[in-house]
């Protein structure tokens, strides 16, 4: 069973913190995966997107905000999806 204190702190977190920390899990995972998969190493992809190494392991060990440019550059050179979105069709609104 929880604490009160943990359940206070989880009932506080707002719901835009809740969504980031997991969709940064699983875009942090799915990279892992693809280096695991192509035998790279951080180095080795440092290397193929001409960053340092510990901005590798920055992003890949402690939250950051990965832009839309630095996901497209890492799919590029991985050769494999990392995010996806649904294609659903806009909802009507009343008129």
């Amino acid at each position: 069973m929880r604490s009160k204190i943990a359940k206070r702190i989880q009932d506080e977190t707002p719901d835009e913190v809740r969504i980031f920390v997991r969709q940064y899990t699983d875009i942090v995972i799915r990279i892992n995966e693809l280096l695991q998969l192509k035998g790279y190493t951080q180095k080795e992809l440092a290397d193929k997107l001409k960053k340092k190494p510990s901005e590798i392991n920055k992003w890949l060990k402690r939250p950051h905000n990965l832009t839309l440019r630095t996901l497209a550059k890492l799919e590029a050179e991985l050769g494999e999806p990392i995010i996806s979105t649904p294609k659903v069709p806009p909802r009507r609104t009343r008129a």
